[in-house]
């Protein structure tokens, strides 16, 4: 009976040290048509996606100036389901400036690069599940001139 008992709580730590076990996300950033300014962005428990992005839990938040026509970021996270937004902050004001129609007019891009015709993409769009060393390419939305 004690060895049994000294089974299952040897099989309990090992099965919670397995759930906490953290792995590489690496981000890449590409094609910034301004290499100047700094990139906002943001990694999110998309646990739940019924949130809206002002009510998702934020796990990271880095600002990382623009050096090149791209940009790598690593980042350690246990598995889950996760969001990736960003934006190029060109004027140094700290924030995504938007038009009346709210378009942005900086630079912006999210985890599995949704499309922006329509406005921002709702965290269902830009979800991702996230389990073993990973790397995701994020798109560079640069506005278009009109």
């Amino acid at each position: 009976m004690k060895k049994f008992i000294g089974l299952l709580a040897i099989s309990l730590m090992m099965s919670q040290s397995f759930a906490k076990e953290r792995h590489t996300l690496k981000l890449s950033f590409a094609k910034f048509k301004q290499v100047t300014g700094t990139v906002h962005y943001q990694i999110l428990d998309c646990s739940n996606v019924a949130l809206s992005w002002q009510e998702l839990p934020n796990l990271v938040t880095q600002e990382v100036v623009v050096s090149a026509s791209s940009l790598e970021q690593s980042t350690s996270l246990q598995a889950g389901s996760y969001c990736v937004r960003f934006f190029q902050d060109l004027n140094g004001n700290g924030e995504l400036d938007l038009a009346a129609s709210s378009i942005p007019k900086e630079p912006v891009g999210f985890s599995n690069n949704p499309n922006l015709m329509f406005g921002l993409p709702s965290p269902e769009d830009a979800v991702f599940e996230f389990s073993q060393n990973s790397e995701i390419q994020i798109k560079v939305n640069n506005k278009k001139r009109r």
